[in-house]
């Protein structure tokens, strides 16, 4: 097998990357980028993601690779088949190339063949005009290297069956994503916005189902109280502040992965889904190419006096839960759309500066910005 690949391949490529910080779906949407990568390279792909590859998914009691914990081998040759033929020799260092973390991360946030859940990277500043278009681009790069290469492990799989055969078999189901606690690099979608959706597909289909997926342990009870028993959901670790899942400290490494994979798939069984701008909702639509959505984020660019504009600082606006959870989860907010003054005046000031230069360094937005803002009120 070894001399096959060789020769058909220009080099092995080994699949080891940094993600310190970033989600299941980042991890995912970076092992798809990279698989694209390798494609247009004309490499071998391998995935290790061992204790070198840093995240908060890898979990040394479930084995010595996070990719194996959930999936099968991308390939049929693998780690353990690369490390025996370099020790037989029948494989050599020049056989093989890596590149450094950062590097490939650029590709994966600016290559235009890479896959793009939303509008960041490259996009932040050059945001497409036809966004339906651009997303329904994405999707299809998503679903057809799923295809190619994303195998589940039988006990995976086995799991997201009986869920759905015990809750949701036999019923027209609704998938719903709802993001909340450290959302910050797109618009927040709260609970009330989701309701007029769903009362409408309850009217079409009256023994709707609903399938509740979400980091918010308090969406729950939003949902519940509204919808009664139609509403299921994973029993997965949701956190009730604004500390993402994946970076608290109750749950072990692997039941974090495991957690939002079971949702995903879970949400890729529906028969349409309603989400807000998520990389857990865009794999389910990966999984399923069949699966209709609406996607109640797409087109805001300003939501609970934040605006997510192009150019926004990824760091610049308040977690979900943190401005979401100040308010009534159970009534429409007034400013669902709006942005508050000094957001505004930063908006513009980006609006600005973008169309003479690709960038603007945030401390140079804040001297700004401070200097309007003290003229406004003196």
């Amino acid at each position: 097998m070894i001399n096959d690949i060789l020769k058909k391949h220009k080099k092995i490529y080994v699949l080891n990357i940094n993600l310190t910080g970033a989600g299941f779906g980042a991890v995912l949407l970076t092992t798809l980028s990279q698989l694209r990568y390798c494609e247009r390279q004309n490499y071998y792909p391998i995935i290790n993601y061992d204790s070198t590859s840093l995240n908060a998914f890898f979990d040394s009691t479930k084995g010595n690779d996070l990719w194996n914990q959930y999936f099968q081998p991308i390939l049929p040759f693998t780690y353990q088949n690369l490390k025996n033929a370099l020790q037989s020799s029948q494989v050599t260092e020049q056989d093989l190339i890596t590149l450094p973390s950062d590097e490939m991360i650029k590709i994966c946030e600016e290559h235009p063949d890479s896959i793009y859940s939303y509008t960041f990277g490259k996009w932040r500043f050059n945001k497409p005009e036809q966004l339906d278009e651009w997303y329904a681009l994405q999707r299809k790069k998503g679903q057809e290297t799923i295809q190619k290469y994303v195998k589940l492990k039988n006990d995976i799989k086995n799991k997201v069956d009986q869920f759905y055969n015990d809750h949701l078999a036999g019923s027209f189901v609704l998938g719903i994503h709802i993001r909340g606690t450290d959302l910050h690099y797109a618009p927040p979608v709260s609970p009330p916005e989701y309701f007029p959706h769903i009362d409408e597909l309850i009217k079409q289909h009256p023994v709707l189902k609903i399938f509740l997926a979400t980091d918010q342990r308090q969406y729950i009870d939003a949902f519940k109280e509204k919808y009664g028993d139609k509403v299921f959901y994973s029993d997965c670790f949701r956190s009730d502040n604004e500390i993402a899942p994946f970076n608290r400290k109750e749950i072990s490494p692997h039941k974090k992965g495991e957690d939002v994979l079971l949702d995903i798939l879970l949400l890729s069984k529906s028969d349409f889904l309603l989400k807000g701008t998520s990389n857990v909702s865009e794999f389910a639509l990966y999984f399923n190419p069949l699966l209709k959505c609406k996607d109640l984020s797409i087109s805001k660019i300003k939501a609970f006096g934040q605006d997510y504009g192009d150019g926004w600082d990824n760091m610049a606006n308040k977690p979900a839960w943190e401005i979401i959870g100040a308010k009534n989860i159970r009534e429409k907010s007034q400013n669902i759309s709006s942005q508050n003054l000094i957001q505004l005046i930063k908006f513009n000031i980006r609006k600005k500066y973008l169309n003479t230069r690709n960038n603007v360094s945030q401390s140079t937005i804040y001297r700004i910005c401070k200097k309007r803002f003290k003229s406004l009120i003196e």
